[in-house]
Parts: C-alpha cells; sequence; structure tokens
C-alpha cells in the first residue's frame, strides 16, 4: 500500500503544480456592464437561459427572476443570442454603451418538447455538472430526433468506449476510464438494473425514452451506493410536469425496424399521474463479414465475403405506471408493472471461427415494483423507497444434429447433439431477483446535508437442462439452487466548505456478500462452495471553484466490487459459470479542469490513477465460450480532453480524444510483465459538427445537420510483450511486430445525417452511417456492421 501512495503522489503532484499555470491565464478584466431580463410572452421570468453576446464579448445565464448580467468590455453594436430549453432562440442587436440601462428580452414558447419539462432537463444537468462528484451528462433529449442509438451518442464523449459484439442486440461492453464490463454499474433512475436482466440494455433503450444519461468516472455519489470501481452510467428516463405522448418509428438497412411510445398523463394539481412507456426492435443483423471457410475436399482455407444468415434479433419492453403525488403523507407513490422478451438467434460464440444456424435464446421477464417518496420536516428530510420482486426466464436451446460452415451449407452429424457444444442445450433457468434500495437524506445546515443509501440484493438460480450436466448420482446440476446476497451501505456528508468556492464530498462505504452454490468437478461429483465477504471503502470528492467560468475537481477512493451473479453462475447462454471468482479490490485518483463560457466554448480536461487487484476480465475460453475471470494486478493511468466551440451561434464544433496506459504489473513472467491489458483500446478520439438553420422553407421550420467522426488506435486480442508494441511516440504510430491476427486494427468511422422539423410537433431524421463502409470490430474481433442508412419520424403531442 505504502508503493501505491507512492506512485499517487508522483502522478498527481506534477499536475498539481502545473494547473495553476493554466487557471493564471484565463481572461478577466473590467468593462461595461450589460444589464438584461428575460421574459415569457405570458412577462413572467425565465431561469437559466443562456445569453451569448457575440462575436465572443461574454455570456451569461439568467437567474431566478430572469435577469443577468455581462460585461462588456468596449462599447458598440453587438448580436445578442439568447436560448432556453423550452422556448425558441432570440436573436437581436444591442448597442452597449455607458449608462445603458436594463434591457428586456421576450422568448416564445417552442412546442417541440414540453417547456417545463426542458427547463427541469436542463437545471439538474447543469447542476449535476459542477457537483464534486460530476457527471458527465449525455443530453438524450436534444438528439433524441436523430436515427442513432444510445450507444453511438455514448461513444461520441470523451473517456467512453462502447463495443458490440455484432448489430442490434448483440452484447456490448463499455469502457470508462480504464475500467470496463460490471466494474461499470448501470442504473435506471438511480435504481440498480440488475434486476432488469437484459431487457433495458444500453444496446436496446431508445433515446426518446430517456431525458438524459449520467456517467460518472471513478468515485460515484452516495445516492448510487454501489459496489462500482470504474463509474456508472445512470439512465433518466424522460418525465414532464405536464400530460405528454410521443411516437417514433425508425427503420434502416439489415431490414431493422424500431418504434417508441411515451405517453404520461397528470390530473389536476399533479395529484394522480399515470402514463405507459415501450419499445420494440426488430433486425436481421444480415449485414456483410468477412471469413475464412476450409474447402471441404482439400482443407485449405478460403476468404469470403458473406451475409450473416442466422443473427436475428428480437425484443420488446413495456412498462405501465400509475401512482398518486402532491399528497400529505406522500409526494409520490408509484406502481409500475414491466413486462419484456427477447428472442436472440446466435451466429457465432465468443469469437467468429464458426457459424451457428439454429442455436437460439431466449429472456423474459414479468416485473412488478414501488416506489415512494416523501419530504419531511420542511424539505430537510427526504426519503426514497424502491422495492422489487420478480423471475428472470432464460432459455437456450441448441438441438441441431448437425453444422453449418459460412456458406450456409449444412451437414448432418447423428451423434452431435447441438451447434455450441456436441451435447447441445436446452436450458430453462429462472432467476429470481429481491431488490430493496433506500435512500435517506438529511440536512444539516445551510451548508451540510447527510445521506444515506443501502441497497439488499438476493438472486437464486434454478433450472433444468435434459441435455446438460449431470452428476454423477444423474442430477441435473442447474437443479440445485444456487444462491447469491449482497447488502451494500454508503453514508456520505456534503459540505460547503467555503460558500460557493470549496465543497466536499465524503462517503464511507460497506460491503458484504454471501454465496452458496454447487458444481460438478471432472468427475461429477457435487463440489457445493459457500463463500462469505465483508468490506470498507472510502472515497472523497472535493470542488474549488476559480472564478465563474472554471473549476476543479479532485476525488479518490479505494473500493470493492463484488462478483454479478451472471459472473459467478453464468447467463444460462454463452457465458460460463465461475464460482471461484475473487472480489475485485481498487485505488484510484481523479483530477479535473472545466472551463467554459455558455454557447461560446467549453474545456474539460479529466486524468486519472487506477490501482487493480483480481481484475474481473470476461475473457473467450474457446472459439464458443467466455467466462469471467481475475487478472491479478493491473496498474494504470490515463488522460481525456473534450472541448466545444461555437464558431457562429448556429455552428458547433466539438473534439475529444482518450488516452489510456493499462498495464499488467506483478505476473512474474516477462513476456506479460507491464504487458497492456489485452482486448481494451488505449486511445480513441472523435470529433464533430452540428449546424441549425431556422426558417428554411417556412417560418416555422427548422434543420438540423451533423457530422461525427470516431477513431480507435489498433490494440490487441492477447498480451503481447512490451518491447512488442508499436514505436511511435505513446505507441500512436506504427505497427507492432507480432502476428496481424492478434491485432485488432486501427478503425475510422464517419457518419452524417439530419433532422428536418417541418412543424415543431413533427420530425423527420436520416442518417449515414459508417459512410466508407470501414472494418469495425469488438474488443474480441468480431466484425460490426458496415455502411448502413437509417430514417426516423418523431411526432409529439
Amino acid at each position: 500500500m505504502k508503493q501505491l501512495y507512492k506512485h499517487l503522489l508522483l502522478y498527481i503532484l506534477p499536475l498539481a503544480l502545473t494547473m495553476p499555470s493554466l487557471v493564471a491565464q484565463t481572461p478577466s478584466g473590467s468593462g461595461i456592464p450589460l444589464h438584461g431580463s428575460i421574459l415569457n410572452a405570458q412577462k413572467q421570468p425565465i431561469p437559466n437561459a443562456t445569453i451569448l453576446l457575440s462575436p465572443h464579448e461574454g455570456s451569461a445565464i439568467s437567474d431566478s427572476l430572469g435577469k443577468f448580467t455581462i460585461i462588456v468590455p468596449r462599447e458598440g453594436r453587438y448580436t445578442i443570442v439568447v436560448t432556453c430549453i423550452g422556448y425558441q432562440q432570440l436573436t437581436n442587436t444591442v448597442t452597449v454603451k455607458k449608462g445603458l440601462h436594463s434591457q428586456t428580452w421576450t422568448l416564445a414558447e417552442d412546442h417541440t418538447e414540453l417547456a417545463a419539462a426542458r427547463v427541469t432537463a436542463l437545471g439538474g444537468a447543469e447542476k449535476l455538472k459542477k457537483q464534486p462528484i460530476k457527471a458527465q451528462v449525455i443530453n438524450t433529449a436534444a438528439s433524441r430526433d436523430q436515427p442513432s442509438t444510445l450507444i453511438e451518442l455514448m461513444n461520441r464523449s470523451a473517456g467512453i468506449r462502447i463495443r458490440q459484439s455484432g448489430g442490434l442486440g448483440s452484447n456490448s461492453n463499455l469502457l470508462l476510464n480504464g475500467f470496463q464490463n460490471r466494474s461499470i454499474k448501470y442504473f435506471k433512475d438511480g435504481i440498480p438494473l440488475d434486476y432488469l436482466g437484459a431487457g433495458f440494455d444500453i444496446s436496446l433503450v431508445p433515446v426518446n425514452m430517456l431525458d438524459h444519461v449520467e456517467v460518472y468516472k471513478g468515485v460515484l455519489p452516495t445516492y448510487l451506493g454501489a459496489d462500482a470501481l470504474g463509474g456508472a452510467v445512470n439512465l433518466v428516463t424522460r418525465t414532464n410536469s405536464k400530460s405528454f405522448a410521443a411516437l417514433s418509428y425508425e427503420m434502416g438497412s439489415f431490414h431493422t425496424h424500431r418504434v417508441s411510445l411515451n405517453a404520461e398523463y397528470r390530473g389536476r394539481d399533479n395529484k394522480f399521474i399515470a402514463g405507459l412507456n415501450g419499445f420494440f426492435n426488430y433486425s436481421d443483423n444480415n449485414y456483410g463479414i468477412d471469413v475464412s471457410v476450409p474447402d471441404s475436399v482439400t482443407g485449405v482455407s478460403r476468404n469470403y465475403h458473406v451475409q450473416a444468415f442466422h443473427n436475428k434479433f428480437v425484443n420488446y419492453y413495456i412498462e405501465g405506471f400509475a401512482g398518486i403525488a402532491n399528497r400529505k403523507w406522500a409526494d409520490e407513490l408509484r406502481v409500475t408493472v414491466t413486462q419484456f422478451s427477447i428472442h436472440k438467434q446466435f451466429q457465432f460464440g465468443s469469437t467468429m471461427d464458426k457459424p451457428f444456424g439454429a442455436a437460439r435464446g431466449i429472456q423474459r421477464s414479468f416485473v412488478p415494483s414501488v416506489i415512494y417518496k416523501k419530504s419531511l420536516f420542511d424539505h430537510k428530510l427526504d426519503i426514497n423507497q424502491f422495492f422489487v420482486v420478480n423471475t428472470l426466464n432464460v432459455k437456450m436451446i441448441d438441438t441441431l444434429h448437425g453444422r453449418y460452415d459460412w456458406l450456409g451449407k449444412f451437414t448432418p452429424s447423428p451423434t452431435s447433439m447441438g451447434e455450441l457444444s456436441t451435447g447441445g442445450s436446452l436450458s430453462n433457468i429462472d432467476y429470481t431477483y429481491l431488490t430493496s434500495r433506500t435512500n435517506i437524506s438529511y440536512k444539516l445546515s445551510g451548508t451540510q446535508s447527510l445521506s444515506l443509501n443501502g441497497v439488499i440484493t438476493k438472486y437464486s438460480r434454478k433450472g433444468k437442462d435434459p441435455y446438460g450436466y449431470k452428476f454423477s448420482n444423474g442430477i441435473d446440476v442447474l437443479s440445485i439452487p444456487a444462491n447469491y446476497n449482497k447488502v451494500i451501505l454508503a453514508l456520505g456528508l456534503a459540505s460547503d466548505l467555503v460558500k460557493g468556492r470549496l465543497q466536499n464530498n465524503l462517503i464511507g462505504k460497506y460491503f458484504h456478500y454471501t454465496t452458496d452454490a454447487s458444481d460438478g468437478d471432472y468427475q461429477g461429483n457435487e463440489v457445493h462452495t459457500r463463500n462469505s465477504h465483508t468490506n470498507w471503502g472510502l472515497a472523497d470528492g472535493i470542488k474549488y471553484t476559480l472564478n465563474e467560468k472554471s473549476f476543479l475537481t479532485l476525488s479518490g477512493e479505494t473500493s470493492l466490487r463484488l462478483p454479478e451473479q451472471d459472473e459467478l453462475f453464468g447467463d444460462g447462454n454463452l457465458k460460463l459459470s465461475n464460482f471461484a471468482l475473487k472480489p475485485e479490490r481498487s485505488a484510484n485518483i481523479n483530477l479535473g479542469y472545466n472551463l467554459s463560457s455558455p454557447l461560446a466554448y467549453s474545456i474539460e480536461i479529466n486524468t486519472f490513477y487506477r490501482y487493480t487487484k483480481d481484475l474481473i476480465l470476461l475473457m473467450p475460453i474457446n472459439f464458443i465460450y467466455s467466462q469471467s475471470q481475475n487478472v491479478d494486478k493491473v496498474r494504470g493511468m490515463g488522460l481525456n480532453a473534450d472541448g466545444n466551440y461555437f464558431l457562429f451561434p448556429w455552428l458547433n464544433l466539438n473534439a475529444n480524444f482518450t488516452y489510456q496506459d493499462l498495464r499488467l504489473t506483478g505476473t512474474g513472467y516477462a513476456t506479460t510483465e507491464g504487458a497492456r491489458l489485452k482486448n481494451t483500446p488505449y486511445f480513441f478520439a472523435n470529433a464533430g459538427a452540428n449546424a441549425r438553420i431556422e426558417h428554411l422553407l417556412s417560418r416555422r421550420d427548422k434543420l438540423n445537420m451533423y457530422w461525427f467522426y470516431s477513431f480507435v488506435r489498433e490494440y490487441y486480442l492477447d498480451y503481447i510483450p512490451k518491447k512488442a508494441e508499436p514505436a511511435g511516440f505513446l505507441g500512436l504510430f506504427g505497427r507492432a511486430s507480432i502476428d496481424a491476427r492478434n491485432i485488432i486494427p486501427d478503425q475510422s468511422v464517419h457518419t452524417a445525417g439530419f433532422t428536418y422539423y417541418p412543424t415543431p410537433s413533427l420530425a423527420i431524421g436520416f442518417q449515414l452511417k459508417n459512410i466508407f463502409n470501414a472494418r469495425v470490430y469488438d474488443n474480441f474481433k468480431i466484425q460490426n456492421p458496415g455502411r448502413s442508412v437509417s430514417f426516423k419520424i418523431n411526432y409529439t403531442l
């Protein structure tokens, strides 16, 4: 541990010493004050409006009374641009001179989306971005009319890389500031998402169903108390203060169809609420892939470009809710009933070496849940309780007596019982979930608040498989219940130490889990495993405000990540169990600098250090199956930067990059010591441009156009000696001196599209993805779809 703190100090000290010089470059000075007020058509003040004085002479955000002040360096004539979510943009001219009285500007409502909801979203998002434990907020509301997936939107952000093992519905792996897979936790409105299985996976959820996405890199806030080491993704669903309904339909290449529905009704005084949210996804996923097929006579392999022929994916998700609100005994009491189903054909396993032509999986669940919220003692005490019990049913059908090749040719084999394995599978497994999340917060004073978050989770697995593995006494292994229980508590103290300048969040965590399961050894004997583990964690986040445009954040933690039930027990499909899996332990520290001027520019720089023991990594163990395994020690550091610039009020440019140096340490082997973490990209970057044209064909219409570029530097399927890495600076240039089959090559992808709004309620989107049909691969070198076209229509009532 002493060595760890030494490395942390050596890493942070140079950054801390250079940061004041960066801050010193921030311009300041005195000038002429321009005072103003922003009002709506009813002459009511509009808070949180953004005011930009062009050309880039200053900016401001209106306060609760709609008032603002911008210090202008000199007299002259300027263009003022006022924007606020829920209102139409206003562009006007103003002459600034000494003695100028306060000006008033009036904004007209924009009915493209409900105003109240959009203002709330903006205020919440801006607040999250400026917390000591800061969130990177992805504004899905601004992109919901694009025919883009949530994964595509997230991949455009700094420090985030999500790879899919194929097309729509395929498995996704999230890499976030040096951590990946289950080290990063997923939440839906602050609730851990495990109980929904793959039903609410980020690869399936339409952006129309979300208001925004919060991404935490490293330390989590108390209300997301969980055993996450690498951060978290919180999917915040769409809601409004008024009744609304929205319907969207998207169609695209590979016979892809996506439908989403969002509707909410609110009674008088918002005392009754009810709603319906749902989505449907379908795709043949019959995209082109490059494969090698051995000749049946000579055995010599030839390269072919073929279409995936057994890759269909179908799923639906629907949730209905009803409840009461704004009562003396409850701010909100809501009951939700959710049902989802997934049907997925398997085209290949953990690699593309062997195709399948009949194997498929099914997943479905019926989920009742309840949530209760109440504020007491003049909003000093807040209580938020969530509870759910459900059973997730997973089936695997693999009973084909033969095999397919990549050309679709079938060869019978009477001795083979299945494609995935010679023994076949007809598994039917029930995963039972019980999740209770309690969050209590109390304002100790005007500068301090205390929060307690507790999550109790109980999992159990029981099933059957007539083709499956049996103990020596003939009992089906799956028929023996496997249980996994865990408790996670987080207690946080938030303090405003220097009003408006220095804030601190201190969090203590408690972890406990038990497992009780059985598996078989090589002789078929039952091996019973019972484990129990308890540990503690500590985290702290600090924010220091330098001036109205910039601030610093510093966060660190030493924490534990418990194995998930599917990592221990498998998923009943292509992921195998590993009862010997150990918890993942890590110490990490994050340092960030933010500089921004609304509707002018923003710059964000983040750096991190990680030291992890027993890292849990999903690895292919043959060409069909994968398994979660521990990697002894991993040390890494990284840097990412993100920038946005408004070249004109109607044209925004953005770019970001991420470099992370994650390496094995203490392996005891010369070939792996200091090797980069396999299946993990170490450099990726994005660039983009967004343009908006008002009144293109009429006084009510508008056109949004965009272009995005994504680059991923080559990385490796397996560990390679450090001396074999590219010789260029930081490995960013040149090629590795290893077999090319072990290299996942450089990937460059261009995407462009537009959204046209003929009326405020109707949006028509078009997008061309991967314009130049570049070869795109996941972390296991599984080929993804090439060029594709998508069309989307969205109507809001």
